[in-house]
């Protein structure tokens, strides 16, 4: 037994070679993208730990890896060994639950692995602290002393990478323990010490941006306006519900990650958070609808539950198993209240769920409640097994269109001048996550490095578009009424009464590279 856990190791190293060789493996998202560009230097010119949405001690410890050595992206890498530890712990955790049948394990492990290959085609902070910190919730359930205090590490390391993520994970599985623990306070001593570490972390992490002005300016800035670009909420505002000075353009073009600073400044988005604070219930039920996207997944998952509590005969799990049925339905209706299920939280989501009904798992079935689970796993195994399919012809397709069509354009671009992207989206994610440092040396504003102090003084108003070292890469059709640029353009003559031309540099058939030029 106590080798397998070295070749559980030793096959997901493997698994992982393999998966990331064989599929088009990238950043989900720009995100990404930025922040390995802070840390590795090539935003700024030096390695930085700001990343903005990891904390400040992650990012601190990149940086010093940098310094030892840029051949090595450890951004990218950090990531994949978290990936590959946690999967790791999971599956030994998995193969060594007493009390479960060989068909059990296979089960469970099959979809594991599934998600697994979901999460890695596409990369993302948020689902590597989302497997991470759920590997810390199974060392935790374990009855070794030292497998928990393993288990603090995990979590606090995932709630450093991605904090709301690794919340959400251990919320999930916070029944479960509680569950296992019972009443064996003893137990609980570690969970009080990984509370008040990732308590400390988050405030070390405050307390270094709150020490520049420029940092705490932009670290609220920040946040006010992810708030309202993640909340459906935002996009019902009508003209008359904005506040009073407000122009409903520069709100639609904030919603559209392209900021006018000075317009749309701090205590204008504090008034605006607030406004979208006060929708009514009603309209906020109404987002439910979204949740249509996850209907195929919530219904297997429902029937997993459903067929788990027929299955047991201890009344203490058909109780447990009701309430968080109950409990997961709620804490997904409360996310999509004021804010989008994404794709990658709601992979966060299922895990957790799975992992607990696993834990849960009678001692005896009855044949056709048996057949039940597996047809309930496997149909969810081939569902995403599905959306692997789909994910791989998206990003090799996206990958095609970067390369051929959009990296070509940037080369046109001087190195030390800036880049912003205003009515396309521009797939760096589909840059090369193992080399992201070579592709690209150019800083990038507006969207969430609006106010970016990495920036400075770039990216304050929409004035600094004009500026001699600033190209705009957008689509090839820019040129066209009411496009994202030309309302650019118009609010800018409005605001500043300035009166400018779009001047192309470079384009081909589909995107194009452009200036702000003042009209003579």
């Amino acid at each position: 037994m106590r080798g397998l856990k070295y070749i559980v190791l030793a096959v997901n190293i493997v698994l992982f070679a393999v998966l990331a060789w064989a599929l088009p493996l990238g950043f989900e998202e720009n995100d990404d993208v930025m922040m390995c560009m802070i840390a590795n230097g090539t935003y700024s010119g030096t390695p930085d730990f700001h990343l903005v949405y990891i904390n400040v001690l992650y990012g601190w410890i990149l940086t010093l890896l940098y310094g030892l050595t840029q051949a090595i992206e450890w951004y990218t890498f950090s990531f994949a060994a978290l990936h590959v530890v946690s999967m790791s712990v999971i599956a030994y955790c998995v193969l060594t639950m007493p009390h479960r049948a060989r068909w059990e394990r296979i089960l469970w492990l099959l979809i594991l692995y599934v998600l697994w290959a979901r999460t890695i085609i596409a990369l993302q902070f948020t689902t590597v602290a989302g497997i991470t910190c759920l590997a810390g919730c199974m060392l935790l359930l374990r009855n070794s002393a030292k497998a928990r205090w393993s288990g603090v590490v995990f979590v606090l390391i995932a709630a450093l990478v991605r904090f709301y993520a690794a919340g959400l994970v251990g919320l999930l599985m916070v029944p479960i323990i509680v569950y296992h623990y019972r009443l064996e306070w003893r137990k609980y001593i570690a969970i009080v010490v990984m509370l008040t570490a990732v308590v400390g972390c988050r405030y070390v992490n405050r307390a270094v941006y709150d020490a520049d002005p420029e940092w705490k300016y932009y670290r609220e800035y920040n946040q006010l306006r992810a708030q309202l670009n993640d909340n459906p909420n935002a996009y019902k505002m009508s003209a008359a519900q904005l506040p009073e000075g407000v122009d409903v353009i520069d709100y639609l073009l904030l919603l559209r990650f392209i900021p006018d600073a000075e317009q749309m400044d701090l205590p204008t988005l504090r008034q605006l958070s607030a406004m979208v604070g006060e929708v009514s219930f009603g309209r906020q039920l109404s987002n439910l609808h979204r949740l249509d996207r996850y209907a195929v997944e919530i219904a297997i998952l429902l029937a997993l539950l459903v067929l788990m509590m027929l299955t047991t005969g201890n009344p203490d799990k058909r109780i447990f198993l009701l309430l968080y049925t109950l409990f997961v339905l709620v804490l997904m209706v409360h996310v999509s209240l004021d804010g989008f299920l994404k794709n990658r939280v709601f992979l966060c989501m299922i895990v957790p769920i799975l992992i607990t009904d696993f834990m849960l798992l009678p001692d005896t079935t009855g044949r056709k409640r048996r057949w039940g689970i597996t047809i309930a796993l496997l149909g969810l195994s081939g569902w995403y097994g599905y959306q692997i399919y789909t994910e791989c012809l998206t990003a090799e397709y996206n990958r095609s269109v970067w390369t051929r069509l959009q990296q070509p354009l940037l080369e046109y671009v001087p190195q030390e001048a800036y880049v912003t992207t205003i009515g396309t989206s521009m797939m760096m994610e589909s840059t090369d996550p193992w080399h992201v440092w070579p592709y690209d040396f150019h800083k990038y504003t507006l969207g969430w490095t609006t106010y970016l102090p990495l920036n400075k003084p770039v990216g304050h108003s929409y004035r600094a578009l004009l500026r001699d070292d600033m190209y705009i890469f957008t689509d090839r059709r820019y040129d066209r009424e009411h496009t994202a640029l030309q309302r650019v353009c118009e609010q800018i003559d409005k605001h500043y009464g300035v009166p400018v031309e779009i001047i192309w540099k470079v384009r081909n058939g589909r995107y194009a590279v452009v200036q702000l030029k003042v009209k003579s």
